[in-house]
C-alpha cells in the first residue's frame, strides 16, 4: 500500500482511523503567532486547540506560524506543500497510537 500525499483534495480519501478535522478550515480566524512550527509546538499547543475546534470551539484562536530562522524554511516549505496540514500519531499510556 502507498502512503497517500497530504493535501486539503486528499483529505476524504484518508482513512478513518485518521480522523481528520470535520472543521471547516477556511473559516478559522488566526489569532496566535507563534514563532516556529516545529514538531513540539505542533505536539502540544496546535494539537490543543484543533481538539477545541474540533468541539465547535475556539474558531476565533487560529495559529499563523512564523519562520524567523534560515532553517525554518524547510519546515515552511513542506507544511506549504501539504496546505497546512500534517499527521500526528498520538501514543497512548498502554501503547496504542492513533493518527490525527
Amino acid at each position: 500500500m502507498s502512503a497517500t500525499p497530504l493535501s486539503a483534495t486528499t483529505l476524504g480519501s484518508l482513512p478513518a482511523e485518521a480522523s481528520p478535522a470535520a472543521y471547516d478550515r477556511s473559516s478559522i480566524t488566526a489569532s496566535i503567532v507563534h514563532f516556529g512550527v516545529g514538531g513540539f509546538h505542533r505536539a502540544h499547543e496546535a494539537m490543543y486547540l484543533d481538539r477545541l475546534m474540533r468541539d465547535g470551539k475556539a474558531l476565533e484562536w487560529g495559529i499563523c506560524g512564523v519562520g524567523a530562522l534560515p532553517h525554518d524554511r524547510r519546515i515552511v516549505d513542506t507544511l506549504s506543500a501539504q496546505d497546512g496540514l500534517y499527521t500526528l500519531v498520538v501514543k497512548h499510556p498502554d501503547g496504542h497510537r492513533e493518527p490525527r
